[in-house]
């Protein structure tokens, strides 16, 4: 899940850090605490087309700054944070129960303070027809189908890998078939 916020240096408490003292002086952690930073645009957060345009339509921003030396606003893009709870879950190393918890707390956050956190639902790579990641033939047959249909499979392939089933023998049809394709064609 990808989640947007309109503040640069946004990152949320998602679970609570429990401890207790000892007589020592120590401290013994009952339950570590879970955090999450979201990536700002202008330190290289990625955010796709239909994201950008989700977010610069749903958040007001407040106050405009200008850059150095001209009385040009900046670009609100850059105002905008990222955080994708597939890349945190990896680089964290979280547990699927983590991962989990980041997701409710995320879409709790989006659902009660929308003007900080905005749930992306859609994705910028769509399924090239409505029955693709549950179509019931072999890959070859499915990769016949995208091509009597006309699809480009490189974006087919595109969406497979990363917003799709990430389907191994799907994957290896697609590229079978755009190496295929790129045999065929004929340059004058």
């Amino acid at each position: 899940m990808r989640f947007i916020s309109q503040y640069p240096g946004y990152g949320p408490q998602i679970r609570v850090q429990r401890q207790r003292a000892l007589g020592d002086g120590g401290v013994e952690v009952l339950q570590p605490g879970l955090y999450v930073k979201f990536q700002p645009v202008a330190e290289g957060g990625m955010i796709y087309e239909n994201e950008r345009i989700a977010a610069l339509n749903h958040f007001t921003f407040h106050g405009n700054t200008q850059d150095i030396g001209e009385a040009i606003p900046t670009d609100q893009l850059n105002r905008l944070s990222v955080f994708d709870t597939d890349e945190a879950a990896i680089k964290e190393n979280w547990t699927e129960e983590e991962k989990a918890l980041v997701e409710e707390k995320l879409c709790d956050l989006a659902l009660n303070s929308p003007t900080e956190v905005l749930l992306v639902a859609d994705h910028p790579i769509n399924a090239p027809f409505p029955n693709y990641d549950s179509f019931e033939g072999t890959p070859t047959e499915l990769v016949v189908k995208l091509i009597e249909d006309g699809f480009d499979l490189e974006l087919v392939l595109a969406y497979e890998r990363i917003f799709g089933q990430k389907r191994e023998d799907v994957i290896e049809a697609l590229e079978t078939g755009i190496a295929v394709a790129q045999e065929e064609i004929v340059t004058a």
